[in-house]
């Protein structure tokens, strides 16, 4: 029987646990090890009262069939839930100003309108660089970063066009909505944890993990400076590139408030914000806007998105300040009349990989080196996509080549 072995308890970890408990049944010992108390890695809800906070995450696009398909197979569809009609207004404040996307596209209409024709416009570049030479300096700096920054909590001078939108150029337009879970992002996590509970082994500190070399198989699904550590031992190349990878970190404060305690009410999704307007707050997110059941009838939940690559100070912040920055914001963009009820705040110093201008050489010597490394397998958020359906996808994808 072969000895299979996964380390790491995200979301890639999990997903790859079911399709290979899919494709071999028990004709294989399978065992996910997870270091921390629980699996879901920045995936988790956290329920208090009225109020639901994410960790991480607040949803997913359903453009993605694999994800779809991987909650019917788990029995959880009929827990999905869709963004609500409020959470169709989304905003940019520039200037301290919000303002409304649709406006902000009909000032840049012709850049937008001319850009579509142009043709030859190479994507091995940086963001900036590539929305400069199709659109213009201002689409790039005023529409397109806060959106990057939304995402990638990224430097769009940095990031590489080709590597962060590997699907730019798919064809056909099909509606997608946002959606996720009654019970948070996290109900899926529960869902996956309860039915391979018995494969499952959580506070596995990599350094008691049985070594890589004791398995037939071994899926190393943990972010790249944790994989580097494990694989050490046996391709100290493939650490060493793996060391490399870099992450931008992100500080998330959920701020939960009577509906009264605004002189405006927040309205719509939520809002980005510029880099150009050097401010440490990436976006505000009006969670009880966007779905059901993540706050009372009388009451408005938000979560405030701090640091990013531009702002990696953010880490040496406590909570305190972190929710001092958070109230702070809220109170000069839409007036505040009294405190919060609850607060929240989650630190992720490592938050997010980023796809930088090099990426594309750098994955090409990590797919290199995984080939001369017979049994190793790597699977997580910086190779190939960083998002849920991404995570969801490629593991499928590696569980139906893995050769046993």
């Amino acid at each position: 029987m072969k000895r299979i072995a996964i380390i790491g308890g995200g979301i890639s970890g999990l997903a790859v646990l079911h399709y290979l408990k899919q494709r071999l049944g028990d004709s294989a010992n399978i065992t996910l090890y997870e270091r921390e108390s629980s699996t879901g890695g920045t995936i988790r809800s956290f329920k208090k009262n009225s109020c639901l906070f994410e960790w991480g995450p607040n949803g997913f696009l359903d453009n993605q069939p694999a994800s779809l398909q991987l909650i019917e197979e788990l029995g959880a569809s009929g827990h999905l839930i869709e963004a609500g009609p409020k959470s169709r207004r989304r905003y940019i404040q520039i200037n301290g100003q919000l303002q409304t996307i649709t406006p902000l596209l009909l000032k840049n209409a012709w850049p937008l309108f001319k850009g579509i024709f142009k043709k030859n416009i190479s994507k091995d570049c940086s963001i900036y660089d590539y929305v400069r030479q199709r659109f213009s300096v201002n689409i790039a700096e005023t529409l397109v970063d806060p959106m990057i920054s939304g995402i990638y909590a990224g430097n769009i001078k940095r990031l590489h066009m080709a590597s962060a939108f590997p699907k730019l150029k798919q064809k056909g337009f099909k509606k997608t909505r946002m959606r996720s879970f009654e019970g948070g992002m996290g109900q899926i996590i529960e869902v996956l944890d309860k039915r391979y509970k018995q494969h499952i082994q959580t506070n596995s500190e990599t350094s008691s993990t049985p070594k890589v070399e004791d398995f037939d198989i071994t899926i190393v699904a943990t972010p790249a400076y944790s994989a580097a550590k494990i694989v050490e031992n046996i391709n100290p190349v493939l650490s060493n590139l793996l060391s490399q990878v870099p992450y931008a970190p992100v500080a998330v404060a959920g701020l939960l408030f009577k509906r009264d305690s605004f002189k405006n009410i927040p309205e719509g999704f939520g809002y980005l914000v510029p880099t150009k307007d050097n401010k440490e707050i990436l976006g505000v997110l009006i969670e009880s806007n966007v779905y059901s059941g993540r706050a009372g009838d009388d009451e408005i939940m938000l979560r405030v998105i701090i640091g990013g690559a531009h702002h990696p100070a953010i880490i040496n912040d406590s909570s305190d300040q972190i929710l001092a920055k958070a109230i702070r914001e809220i109170d000069s963009t839409y007036g505040l009349l009294a405190n919060p009820l609850e607060t929240f705040v989650k630190q992720w110093p490592m938050a997010i990989p980023q796809y930088e201008i090099n990426y594309p050489q750098w994955r090409r010597l990590i797919a290199e080196q995984c080939a001369k490394t017979p049994g190793l397998y790597l699977c997580a958020n910086y190779l190939d996509g960083i998002s849920f359906n991404d995570c969801i996808f490629n593991a499928r994808a590696l569980t139906k080549n893995i050769i046993l």
